[in-house]
């Protein structure tokens, strides 16, 4: 079967290979490196792609990669699985969003693929990954978080045909939802995007919240949601779990505080709001109430700002709109 090389990790048949890959030049002239794992199977099949901190401190998806990872048998796979579970490193390494090295230029690695040679640091980065993944991948699962643990939800790249088709069983098969089956000229620079235009199935997964916000059920649990994944795309030969119908969701609104202060929740993700409903209640140091903010639009609470302490203008709520039941699972 073909082998993929991917840095130094070379796959070979029916083990596990761990190894490095060159994305960019460090400030002192050494090499930025991130990790790579390649777990081939002994028969040809597909090549589920998983890459973890795009945002590098949202590590709930590496953590749910290095599970996944711990419980598959090489010899039972059909086809390999590539993980990437911290994509931008200097910036996990800082728990923080961005490069700590990224200079004047956009900065935010999900808004640079397929990145550019030539371009800054995170473009470059962009253009490394990018290349292995559209040279290699069947199938792509990119792992990111909000802000609170019960974050859970999907989107899948919107593309028409079997883009989309694909790319919804993925989803279903990780049973997060709602899931946003994202529109082409939504989320543009996104690896999801970018796998979708090159006709690669891609499914984003937004579960648990940045830095250490995230619950050791939500890893268990989204290893267990994963497996079922390569076991939809075919890397594995067992029987797919059903965990029912997506609620798809049109697209999405933020709501920014028109106001600053100690900021109380109101709702948790996975709930439903109306426009004007409440979502939670401003304070003022003094403890005496200030305002409550109300929501935008109505949907289904994709993400919360837990504050406690907000300046105005900062984002609330996310909200997914027109949330509909799925009819068929060929939606």
């Amino acid at each position: 079967m073909a082998t993929i090389e991917i840095g130094s990790a070379v796959s070979r048949a029916g083990v596990r290979v761990d190894g490095m890959l060159k994305v960019a030049d460090l400030p002192d002239g050494q090499p930025m490196q991130i990790p790579v794992t390649i777990v081939q199977g002994p028969a040809d099949g597909p090549v589920l792609w998983l890459h973890g901190c795009v945002h590098g401190n949202e590590y709930c998806g590496a953590y749910i990669i290095q599970a996944f990872l711990r419980g598959l048998d090489p010899q039972a796979l059909r086809g390999t699985v590539v993980a990437l579970p911290f994509l931008n490193l200097t910036a996990s390494q800082r728990n923080q969003r961005m490069s700590p090295f990224e200079g004047y230029n956009v900065g935010d690695l999900n808004r640079c693929f397929p990145g550019k040679a030539d371009g800054g640091l995170t473009d470059q980065i962009g253009h490394v990954v990018w290349t292995h993944l559209k040279r290699h991948a069947t199938h792509l699962v990119d792992f990111h978080t909000a802000l609170t643990a019960d974050t859970h939800w999907s989107l899948v790249a919107g593309h028409a045909g079997k883009v989309r088709e694909h790319g919804l069983a993925m989803a279903r098969a990780f049973g997060y939802s709602p899931c946003l089956p994202t529109p082409t000229d939504m989320l543009a620079g996104s690896a999801m995007m970018a796998a979708g235009a090159a006709g690669i199935p891609a499914l984003i997964i937004e579960a648990g919240g940045i830095g250490p916000a995230f619950t050791p059920e939500t890893v268990r649990e989204g290893a267990d949601r994963l497996r079922n994944v390569a076991r939809q795309v075919g890397v594995l030969a067992e029987k797919v779990v059903d965990h029912g119908r997506l609620t798809l969701v049109s697209s999405f609104a933020w709501c920014k505080s028109a106001h600053g202060g100690l900021f109380k929740p109101a709702v948790c993700c996975g709930q439903p709001v109306k426009k004007g409903g409440v979502i939670g209640t401003f304070f003022d140091t003094h403890g005496e109430k200030v305002a409550d903010e109300r929501a935008p639009a109505t949907g289904v609470v994709l993400a919360i700002n837990p504050g406690p302490l907000l300046p105005q203008g900062d984002i609330l709520v996310h909200i997914g709109l027109e949330p509909r039941l799925e009819t068929a699972a060929t939606e």
